[in-house]
């Protein structure tokens, strides 16, 4: 066997480790196939999602809620860690209103961190401590951290993908990371990239139901490992966590909200 013959055994060996290993990563359903076959599969644990949206409408928190609903019912005695910053103007979870939507906020930890470098070093420790075995070892089934300004510099920002993608590796942990921008940012060693914005939804005024059982969102899936894309209106059903693919609505459209209704803070 010559030298390039060797070099393709060995190639080739290198794939077909990779593809195997990567078969064998389980994955979080959203229930839309279209998005689960962009994913292969769904949202991959051991992984770091980067979910961002613009505005103060709560979007981008209610999709998340939404993923991490999902999560807690494939991991049932896992805790999810949030590092956040608790006086943000961006608001607060809350939680009775967690518990109204089907997550337990028993088994949420919420980690008070304004500065975002400590937050990275929070999730990175949380992460370390999911690695750790034994009768004491707390089972982390998701974390999650807001990344506020470390996007706007470029080598701290490729640096810090690539801390957490190694951390939630070697915890096999889901990892999500979010914030509030409008514009598009690197998503480099990310494995998958969202921009999440509240949706226009049409209010049945024949309903005598007076609180709003679902959120809507417009989806933009940006990046994804196999390289396809996905756009369009997701909605959530609070009664049974489910998402389901909803057409997009005519922008032009205007809907009138009945008196004495009150629509959903994470929608």
């Amino acid at each position: 066997m010559n030298k390039r013959q060797r070099f393709e055994t060995l190639k080739n060996e290198i794939w077909q480790n990779y593809f195997s290993t990567n078969k064998a990563q389980k994955a979080i359903s959203l229930d839309i196939s279209e998005i689960d076959n962009c994913l292969n599969g769904g949202l991959t644990i051991g992984r770091v999602h980067l979910i961002t949206g613009s505005g103060y409408s709560g979007a981008v928190r209610g999709f998340i809620l939404a993923i991490l609903r999902k999560v807690m019912r494939e991991k049932p005695s896992g805790y999810i860690v949030w590092c956040t910053n608790l006086n943000s103007s961006h608001g607060i979870l809350y939680g009775a209103g967690l518990a109204a939507i089907g997550i337990d906020p028993r088994r949420l930890i919420l980690v008070d961190e304004p500065h975002p470098l400590r937050g990275v070093a929070a999730m990175e420790e949380v992460l370390g401590a999911a690695r750790q075995d034994g009768e004491a070892a707390i089972q982390i089934a998701a974390v999650i951290g807001d990344y506020a300004q470390l996007s706007r510099n470029s080598d701290l920002w490729h640096k810090t993908a690539r801390r957490l993608q190694f951390a939630a590796e070697q915890a096999d942990v889901l990892v999500i990371i979010n914030g509030i921008t409008s514009r598009i940012i690197p998503a480099a060693g990310f494995e998958s990239y969202w921009q999440v914005s509240t949706a226009v939804r049409q209010i049945l005024s024949e309903s005598n139901n007076r609180f709003y059982d679902s959120a809507s969102w417009h989806i933009k899936l940006f990046r994804t490992r196999s390289g396809r894309h996905w756009t369009g209106n997701l909605s959530w059903q609070f009664s049974t966590g489910t998402l389901s693919h909803r057409p997009v609505f005519n922008s032009k459209t205007s809907y009138r909200l009945p008196t004495n209704q009150f629509v959903s803070h994470i929608s």
